[in-house]
């Protein structure tokens, strides 16, 4: 019984994303990437598809355009600006025709040892999921998060996950706040 339902389940296909790991940063964060980039998250576009009753599927940050995943992580223009923000720390340029599913992919425009490239990963997943999060305070608590508080959580989030899972070597709080490019060949 159990191959027949592993068939079903298992069977690669062209829509199939591959399942995405990385030990640097806890287990709900890599389920909030695979939810995203399935397009599981509990956006209004999406809860308006299933049947719930909504006053609007307008973005609950922005009201400039409909709530998708894609919006509210990536093109939001607070999403925007963070994603910026820390493109920008990294020394990096953000590109603004990025998908939610490329950018937490693996990225194979930016060359990295493996584990900088896994620690970049890490840092914008990080960013992701407080983005994320940071919508649901401002929908559900009406909390606000502005964009230096924004980059300082996500700098601070990420060291701290990344420093007590990383066991290839130390990492230094003055180098990640300045020049976390110096990560990319550790």
């Amino acid at each position: 019984m159990s191959d027949a339902i592993n068939s079903k389940i298992l069977v690669p296909g062209p829509n199939r994303l591959e399942t995405l790991k990385n030990n640097l940063i806890p287990k709900k964060v890599e389920v909030f990437v695979w939810r995203a980039r399935k397009k599981r998250l509990a956006i209004l576009t999406e809860l308006d598809k299933r049947g719930v009753d909504l006053h609007s599927i307008r973005c609950p940050i922005c009201d400039d355009d409909v709530e998708t995943v894609d919006h509210t992580l990536l093109f939001c223009k607070q999403a925007f600006d963070i994603w910026s923000k820390v493109f920008e720390w990294w020394g990096l340029n953000v590109s603004s025709n990025l998908s939610v599913s490329e950018l937490f992919g693996k990225d194979s425009s930016i060359t990295m040892s493996e584990s900088g490239a896994k620690i970049w990963q890490a840092v914008k997943w990080v960013c992701g999921y407080l983005i994320w999060r940071n919508r649901n305070q401002k929908v559900f608590k009406n909390k606000c998060w502005n964009i230096p508080v924004a980059l300082n959580e996500i700098q601070v989030t990420s060291y701290d996950w990344i420093a007590k899972r990383f066991k290839a070597k130390t990492l230094d709080w003055h180098r990640w706040l300045h020049s976390p490019q110096e990560f990319v060949n550790v």
